[in-house]
């Protein structure tokens, strides 16, 4: 919770613009444009259903957009994440092995960068790991009831997770508990449908209505995906290699068979608790593997500190420049698709889509890297007196 009074990043505005700050809870699943000239299907891959609904309900009882009030949620979840961890590879590997799983997974920086902003991964993280402490334990009927919640409400948070899910059958396949794998099976399909029935209206608008860009190949994401997540390998048992199968399947498809336009490491952070999982492993088998862990979670943490009180985007000093040109009786422009973020913080401003509303601006504000560049370089070329907000990408207001 450290700098999370800080400015929403460009994905946390867009959520919190379009599915939470809005008349209706029902936005919280993308049902609607909220911003006119914003499509829907636009920024509906923004929209981590889970994160969206319970944060909606806060801004329906209270009112708030306190930055702070709504980075708690996925931050107690990426803390509930190390604390359960730690507590299960502890008894599983020894108390060294697991802290040092421990406090690898609170240092990693994809998993701290994407727990600490208005985002589904640390919820779809926590679920993972409950999810897999459950279905690998002594089995109930109430305990496989409280998997499937656990699990569909992991994948509403985040619904990479369905990756979670084949992993947890790849494991009873590999040895061979076909009992237990029917006993499983209306536990996984219930999870399956809680997960799929929140992020459907999405999915299908997506690719029914062409919301998402043409499929884009990413040659390096293999490579990316392991520096981020999984580390150096151990040995491991046939259930364990089962799942990192699924896992490679699951990357092969959409790496070099759906190709989605928007496809980063951060889609599988539920991987860095398994990743903790293979590093206590290892310590536990050699115990000299520990100050190396350390070491590195150290560096981790140092490294990592200088940013996290840095706003990623200046939109709350971008807001009140808005707002206090329109107070002036002048009129305050964004180009097309900085809208969908500043509207997060103020709707005092006109978009402009074509060189020539430029016209009608008494200055532009450009928060983002998301907008035209070419109107944005028009507009610098109509407006030359500028002014710089600083922020780990600036804005820039452009005035004549």
């Amino acid at each position: 919770m450290v700098g999370s009074n800080r400015s929403f990043g460009y994905d946390a505005a867009a959520t919190f613009a379009n599915f939470i700050a809005t008349p209706s809870i029902w936005d919280a699943f993308a049902v609607r444009s909220v911003i006119p000239t914003i499509p829907v299907t636009q920024v509906a891959t923004n929209d981590h259903v889970l994160v969206s609904l319970l944060s909606h309900l806060i801004y329906s009882a209270t009112g708030s957009r306190s930055e702070v009030l709504y980075r708690f949620l996925p931050a107690l979840a990426a803390g509930g994440t190390v604390a359960l961890s730690t507590a299960a590879l502890s008894r599983r590997f020894g108390l060294l092995a697991g802290i040092c799983a421990g406090l690898y997974i609170a240092t990693d920086p994809l998993f701290v960068d994407n727990s600490r902003d208005l985002r589904g991964y640390s919820l779809a993280a926590l679920g993972s790991v409950a999810g897999t402490l459950i279905v690998t334990g002594t089995w109930s009927r109430w305990r496989l009831v409280a998997y499937a919640v656990v699990m569909g409400l992991a994948m509403a948070a985040q619904l990479f997770v369905g990756v979670v899910l084949l992993c947890h059958l790849a494991w009873l396949v590999s040895v061979r508990s076909w009992p237990r794998l029917r006993q499983l099976a209306p536990a996984w399909i219930a999870a399956a449908l809680i997960g799929l029935s929140a992020n459907a209206h999405i999915q299908v608008m997506e690719y029914t209505q062409r919301g998402l860009p043409p499929p884009v190949f990413y040659p390096n994401y293999p490579r990316d995906l392991i520096l981020f997540i999984i580390g150096a390998p151990v040995l491991l048992p046939v259930g364990l290699w089962a799942s990192i199968a699924v896992v490679a399947a699951a990357v092969l498809l959409l790496w070099l068979g759906l190709k989605p336009a928007f496809l980063y490491p951060r889609f599988f952070i539920f991987l860095v608790p398994a990743s903790a999982f293979l590093m206590a492993a290892a310590i536990k088998r050699w115990w000299v593997v520990a100050p190396v862990v350390l070491l590195g979670v150290v560096v981790a943490a140092v490294s990592q500190a200088p940013g996290y009180t840095q706003d990623p985007l200046a939109l709350p000093q971008a807001a009140a420049t808005v707002e206090r040109i329109h107070a002036s009786g002048q009129r305050a422009c964004v180009i097309h698709s900085d809208e969908q973020v500043l509207s997060a913080y103020t709707s005092d401003f006109t978009v402009v889509t074509r060189p020539e509303q430029l016209a009608d601006c008494d200055a532009v504000v450009v928060v983002s890297w998301g907008v035209d560049l070419a109107l944005r370089d028009e507009a610098a070329r109509e407006f030359p007196r500028l002014t710089t907000l600083p922020a780990y990408y600036p804005t820039v207001v452009l005035e004549r």
